[in-house]
């Protein structure tokens, strides 16, 4: 009972704008119940860092693997992972230099403010110097004002969330089953001025940690084991291997999770955008934690190496094999 209230306190907080009460609410929702959809969903919309969403929703769909809520929220979560990713470097002489900070604008304005004003009053002394020393009947020769130098452009200071949320048709609003949310869809963040430099963002791994899975499991049924030392993937039937391919795994600074998963949705083709990388249609995709998955390759063909952002890379036709081998709940033991 207590849950179900600190759910609809939750809900009420979230849709008037009190984000951190609901939050609180929600969390309280999941001490007791760790695997209520509604509470989870609730707060992967609410958090701000769009991969922790992802984690949340992870735990979603491992838990309801056929949930529709959880998969549009999925989408919605990866379009937002799309939407907060860093631009590529600009090649050198392409393009013109950064702008500066407003505040280091203004101190050159005023600088320059300075600056004109004493050369100014420098040559007006030596102006009037001049004609005092000239005969009585020479005409005195008028000093035409300075024209001011135009004001700078005032920039508009946007708060780094107004100018990453997502805009309405990117918005994925949770609606749980007993509560339903209503309609109104969150405040569009206002446009970001295209005088301000976007910010560059460092990735942010998800927060949650993977649920292990009891080592009696392993040997039971098929199941997929990654070794990231030798990089090789090897699917098992019961304590059989039945199908073994060079795979590449995450590179040092983008590793792939340790521990034991379970894939929790597939799909035949997906698009995959991230810092640095923008890959359309890669096929054969299986999820098994947050944003990591195994999956086709057509980029590259160096396996055997660790070549990924965190995925296991697989040679397309051994992807294809493996995604009609391998269901929804199949566990995935990755290792050292």
């Amino acid at each position: 009972m207590k849950a179900r209230e600190e759910l609809r306190r939750g809900v009420r907080a979230a849709r008037a704008g009190r984000g951190p009460e609901a939050r609180a609410a929600f969390r309280a929702v999941l001490r007791e119940d760790p695997l209520n959809e509604t509470a989870l969903l609730w707060l992967a919309y609410l958090d701000d860092n769009a991969r922790a969403s992802l984690a949340y929703i992870a735990r979603v769909l491992e838990a309801y693997p056929r949930s529709p809520r959880a998969h549009a929220a999925l989408r919605w979560a990866r379009r937002r992972v799309r939407v907060t990713a860093p631009a590529p470097p600009v090649a050198r002489g392409d393009a013109s230099p950064p702008l500066e900070p407003p505040q280091r604008r203004r101190e050159v304005y005023r600088a320059a403010v300075g600056l004109a004003a004493l050369g100014a009053l420098i040559l007006l002394t030596a102006l009037v110097g001049w004609a005092v020393g000239l005969p009585a009947r020479a005409e005195s020769v008028p000093l035409a004002p300075a024209s001011p130098s135009p004001p700078p452009p005032t920039p508009t200071d946007l708060p780094l969330s107004a100018m990453l949320s997502p805009t309405a048709s990117s918005t994925f609003t949770p609606s749980p089953t007993p509560l339903p949310p209503s309609p109104t869809q969150p405040p569009t963040a206002t446009p970001t001025p295209t005088a301000t430099q976007p910010p560059t963002l460092v990735p942010v791994l998800p927060t949650s940690l993977p649920t292990p899975v009891p080592l009696s499991t392993m040997g039971e049924g098929r199941w997929i084991d990654v070794d990231l030392t030798r990089q090789v993937l090897v699917a098992y039937e019961n304590s059989t291997p039945v199908r073994t391919v060079a795979v590449s795994t995450g590179l040092p600074y983008t590793p792939t999770p340790v521990g034991q998963f379970r894939i929790y949705v597939k799909y035949v083709y997906d698009d995959m955008t991230g810092p640095g990388y923008n890959l359309p249609n890669v096929p054969y995709v299986m999820y098994f934690h947050a944003g990591y998955s195994l999956h086709g390759t057509y980029w590259h063909s160096n396996f055997g190496h660790p070549m990924s952002h965190g995925c296991v890379n697989l040679p397309t036709p051994e992807a294809q094999w493996l995604f009609n081998w391998a269901g929804v709940g199949t566990l995935v033991n990755i290792h050292y």
